[in-house]
């Protein structure tokens, strides 16, 4: 099933709405719809302020990703842009922190909810029915891109429209089965909002998966870049209409004690007609999160292996479907490994604040490879450029930081160990697979994912 490196390439076939998808899909997904409640009623109506600096923090560290993504389109993504930057043990490092651990704890821990509202609506077991999504969405990633991109839309938009339709008609009084409920704006002070930053960058964290996949995204320059940022005000709006209205019908401490706090919030709005409704939503946002994790990650370790940072089978592509169906499979079992060890949603809870941690990490060497990169290479043809450079990436870097310090211990150093088993394994491979210096930046002409141009160049000669 493998083939010579270079034998087939990756299809270049999506365009806004589907970016818009992959970007989205995988943000707003159960755990997320649990987060966002639950800090409602941690914080109160006054989330909404922290959810907007949040939003703007995102949006900032966005625009790093999209300039990288734009002048560096590779499907390693954070590798690809590191490498120049730092060297190659930085580069595996950066993917591996950012992704490994999240994909076994946040994928398995969407899909487990996702079985929990089945299990709740059909009587089936929610372990048997988690499995069957990632098993789905296995065969919709390895079939080819269009298939990605169609159910990352079709997702996408029941997503948004249910959360935004939800809180639009809580809000106006319309259809729902009980009398609203006086709540203060800042119930709790403002010392519980400083400390809520955390809950507000959960609701946007992995807006940057679809810059994996730049490589087969049409005009990526324009798309990738259009799709993060309409995805976090989208995601804004939808969030804090359905946030507010939450908080209306629902007593705070509910929404902080209970395990599905957006369904029984639901309910006091809506019914049971409006739970089975919700339910079904998160069926969905589960879906979506595991279709999005088996685009955006498969990408990342396939651009790794290309240039030869992990073993070269995981570079092999479908030669039909023009897929890494490798790195497909690895991640989709990674997901799977909870199952195996008999994990239940507490303990991958767990597994998701040191997810979360580690993944910030990433964030912040993605700010630093663009200010680097900015330094080191002048000319190099941009066509998105983040604005008032260094500005945002400085923010960037200090939000990334202060959400970090507001985890908790536990989760910082659980990151910490798994970091450190990722940054040997990145120094051995370097140092002694490759025979290679570990921090050496690679020339940015050298990179193999993508033909790099220099402002000073021919236009003719890019492609």
């Amino acid at each position: 099933m493998g083939q010579e490196l270079g034998t087939v390439t990756l299809k270049r076939a999506m365009g806004f709405w589907q970016s818009f998808g992959v970007a989205v899909g995988l943000v707003v997904a159960g755990t997320v719809m649990v987060s966002l409640s639950y800090y409602m009623g941690a914080v109160g109506p006054v989330f909404v302020i922290v959810a907007f600096v949040a939003g703007i923090g995102s949006i900032l560290i966005a625009l790093s990703y999209a300039e990288l993504a734009a002048a560096i389109p590779g499907a390693g993504m954070i590798a690809d842009y590191t490498m120049p930057a730092m060297g190659k043990s930085m580069a595996i490092f950066g993917v591996l922190t950012g992704y490994i651990v999240l994909i076994t704890a946040g994928g398995a821990c969407e899909t487990f909810i996702a079985g929990q509202c089945a299990e709740y609506l059909w009587g089936i077991n929610y372990k048997l029915f988690a499995a069957m999504l990632l098993t789905l969405f296995l065969i919709i990633n390895c079939l080819g891109v269009e298939w990605l991109g169609i159910t990352q839309v079709i997702c996408t938009l029941i997503m948004m429209l249910t959360l935004a339709g939800f809180g639009i008609l809580g809000l106006l009084e319309i259809g729902t089965v009980n009398e609203p409920i006086g709540v203060e704006f800042n119930p709790f002070g403002w010392g519980t909002v400083a400390t809520s930053m955390v809950g507000g960058i959960w609701l946007y964290i992995g807006i940057e998966y679809v810059c994996p996949m730049s490589e087969e995204i049409i005009k990526p320059e324009k798309n990738v870049p259009r799709a993060m940022i309409s995805g976090v005000a989208t995601i804004f709006v939808c969030d804090m209409l359905f946030g507010q209205a939450l908080v209306r019908y629902a007593p705070l401490d509910l929404l902080t004690t209970s395990d599905v706090p957006q369904l029984e919030g639901t309910e006091l709005m809506f019914g049971a007609v409006g739970m089975t409704i919700f339910a079904l939503n998160t069926i969905v946002a589960g879906g979506s999160s595991a279709n999005s994790h088996m685009a955006a990650v498969p990408r990342m370790l396939y651009g790794l292996a290309r240039d030869g940072m992990l073993p070269k089978f995981m570079a092999w592509l479908h030669p039909r479907f023009r897929t890494p169906w490798v790195t497909i499979i690895i991640v989709f079992l990674c997901m799977g490994i909870p199952f195996l060890a008999g994990l239940d949603i507490d303990s991958i809870m767990g597994l998701i604040s040191i997810a979360c941690v580690a993944w910030l990490v990433s964030y912040i060497i993605v700010q630093v490879d663009l200010i680097i990169l900015r330094k080191k290479y002048p000319t190099l043809h941009r066509p998105f450029r983040s604005p008032m450079f260094p500005v945002p990436q400085i923010i960037g870097i200090i939000t990334c930081i202060y959400t970090i310090s507001t985890s908790g211990w536990e989760a910082i150093g659980g990151a910490c160990l798994y970091m450190a088993g990722f940054i040997l394994y990145a120094l051995l491979w370097v140092k002694f697979k490759m025979k290679e210096p570990c921090f050496k930046p690679v020339p940015i002409t050298e990179l193999t994912a993508v033909r790099v141009r220099f402002d000073d160049e021919p236009a003719a000669t890019a492609e």
